[in-house]
């Protein structure tokens, strides 16, 4: 008689930065559809209290073989499937050894692990938007076959785009089943650490934000990156990259969504980019002469001007990637805002 094996059954998902926003939500949509998963956790992470208690948690380091490797180890009969979404994000553009370390060599340590474990089938890295170089301000930005840190700004861009050329490099050179998505700006429920997002719309909601900034920015709900992540490795072929991202939206129209839908002011200026960066500037050299965090730098000024078109039509058409609309997320964000007392 021939023994079948049951495939689904005996798939383990690896999910580094699952303490994380984008990470966390990938590891509740996997448990929700069924799947076993393990979680990559630093150890003592405070936020590890929201990992999905269905999760088996495993503490370790990026930059910890010993401790990859308990990740890695699995029962006999076991296969893997890696989605390696842990790292360092930065809006400080200054070199960083410890971004580049956690970034980039623990991207490579965990190419060499799925190299070195045969039951491991695929790895998803998750990358940036921030990795590709920047069109021509219009022009839809699409996805590269080819990585270069030279051609992109600010220390996390660069160890995103030598991290991703180190995957696809595996995937030529080693024969390593592996994709990558691109990640745009995220945003929506159950940012228990209130990133960067998150946070301004907290000081718009509480009327603590006098002055915007008339640019743009590309913002995805964290369910559908997190949804089109898991996409890819059900359906992300081999060496390929898969844009998610969202249209973009300005200052402006994000403003007035989260007024509407929060009932609260409305910001009242918005500062023409010249005058932002100018300002930015001034911020940056009173912050360092006091020691403190400036309120606003040039990077974060340039990031709202820069091009934030993105093009996901090989996502939509590959893995069948879609994103719901900015004012449904920033509703859903408020609600769960107010559930948590974060916000009255």
């Amino acid at each position: 008689m021939t023994e079948v094996f049951d495939m689904k059954n005996n798939v383990k998902y690896l999910v580094t930065g699952a303490a994380g926003f984008l990470g966390g939500t990938i590891c509740r949509q996997l448990i929700e559809r069924g799947e076993d998963v393990r979680a990559f956790v630093l150890p003592g992470d405070p936020a590890m209290k929201y990992v999905p208690r269905e999760a088996e948690i495993v503490e370790g380091d990026l930059t910890d073989m010993d401790s990859l490797e308990k990740l890695f180890a699995v029962e006999e009969g076991t296969e893997t499937i890696v989605l390696h979404i842990a790292s360092i994000v930065t809006v400080n553009p200054d070199y960083s050894s410890k971004v580049m370390e956690v970034n980039v060599d623990g991207t490579k340590n965990i190419i060499r692990l799925c190299l070195s474990h045969p039951e491991c089938k695929k790895l998803v890295y998750c990358s940036s938007t921030g990795a590709i170089p920047e069109a021509a301000m219009g022009k839809a930005i699409k996805e590269v076959r080819r990585f270069d840190p030279d051609e992109v700004v600010g220390c996390y861009s660069r160890s995103k785009a030598m991290a991703s050329q180190a995957v696809l490099d595996a995937v030529h050179e080693q024969g390593l089943n592996a994709c990558i998505v691109h990640p745009s700006g995220i945003m929506g429920p159950e940012d228990y650490a209130i990133g960067e997002t998150t946070g301004t719309l907290i000081k718009i909601i509480k009327g603590e934000m006098p002055a915007g900034i008339d640019g743009s920015f590309n913002l995805c709900d964290v369910r559908d990156l997190a949804a089109g992540t898991i996409a890819a490795a059900d359906k992300g072929k081999a060496g390929e990259c898969y844009i998610l991202a969202n249209e973009p939206v300005s200052f402006r129209d994000f403003s007035r969504m989260v007024s509407d839908e929060a009932g609260c002011k409305k910001v009242g200026m918005f500062l023409p980019i010249w005058a932002a960066n100018m300002m930015g500037g001034m911020m940056e050299k009173q912050a360092k002469k006091k020691g403190t965090k400036p309120m606003m730098t040039k990077f974060s000024v340039y990031n709202l001007a820069r091009n934030n078109k993105f093009d996901s039509t090989k996502a939509i058409r590959e893995l069948g990637y879609s994103t719901r609309s900015y004012r449904d997320t920033i509703h859903d964000e408020i609600e769960w805002l107010k559930e948590t007392g974060k916000i009255a």
